[in-house]
């Protein structure tokens, strides 16, 4: 079971796949849509606003980010619109570079040898899917848990955050329903979130793209196994 962000794409947050979403609304804006035009300005300046935050103790970055980026951009957006600007951004050579083979290859292995294969993240679920078919990997995943877009009658609500800090306890209960050992089970990670879980399986290990502290804590906190470069 591996995260995506920072484990198998080297982007660390979704504010990638958001950005272009922001900039396709914002082009298809011109000229009929001037106020969704000001409201993507302003959500902008409201991130540039929390980047400075950024460092601040107890500040939580990736809520404040989702929160403007639901507000000023993805709220009553048209969800074929948000799904087409994914498949876009998803085939481009700058988000594919950044696709970690180092780990799809073994995970692709597993899957071949009749291993169960899963992704669990606080990404996207559909730019997730559709940046693994663009790399041809979708099909060695048996299934992705992950955060989806809300919406009614064809609208976006919000972009969910139901994934996030809670990643240990979702996992407890993935890998019940699923009827997995977790003493036979395998969690790829890169960062402090992702702790939780390998506390849990037998084998954690730590992604290529973690920084230098959290492979050092892991490894020995938790005998996590890391590769390598």
């Amino acid at each position: 079971i591996s995260d995506w962000n920072g484990t198998l794409t080297k982007d660390r947050d979704e504010r990638p796949i958001l950005e272009s979403i922001a900039a396709d609304l914002f082009k298809a804006s011109i000229p009929h849509h001037p106020l969704r035009m000001i409201r993507i300005l302003k959500a902008k300046r409201d991130l540039e606003a929390l980047q400075e935050r950024g460092q601040e103790a107890g500040f939580d970055f990736a809520r404040e980010m989702f929160r403007v980026y639901n507000e000023r951009v993805i709220k009553g957006s048209p969800v074929s619109f948000i799904q087409r600007s994914v498949d876009k951004y998803a085939i481009r050579k700058q988000t594919q570079e950044k696709v970690d083979h180092r780990v799809l290859r073994p995970i692709r292995e597993c899957h071949r040898a009749g291993k169960t294969t899963a992704i669990l993240s606080a990404g996207y679920k559909y730019g997730i899917e559709r940046v693994l078919m663009a790399s041809g990997y979708d099909r060695y995943f048996d299934f992705c848990e992950a955060n989806l877009l809300k919406e009614n009658e064809g609208r976006a609500i919000e972009l969910g955050l139901d994934i996030y800090r809670n990643k240990s306890q979702l996992l407890l209960e993935l890998l019940k329903d699923r009827n997995i050992d977790e003493g036979k089970a395998v969690y790829i990670g890169d960062s402090e979130y992702d702790e939780g879980c390998f506390e849990i399986v037998r084998y954690p290990v730590v992604a290529f793209f973690a920084g230098n502290d959290v492979k050092k804590r892991c490894a020995e906190k938790y005998k996590a196994f890391v590769p390598e470069n």
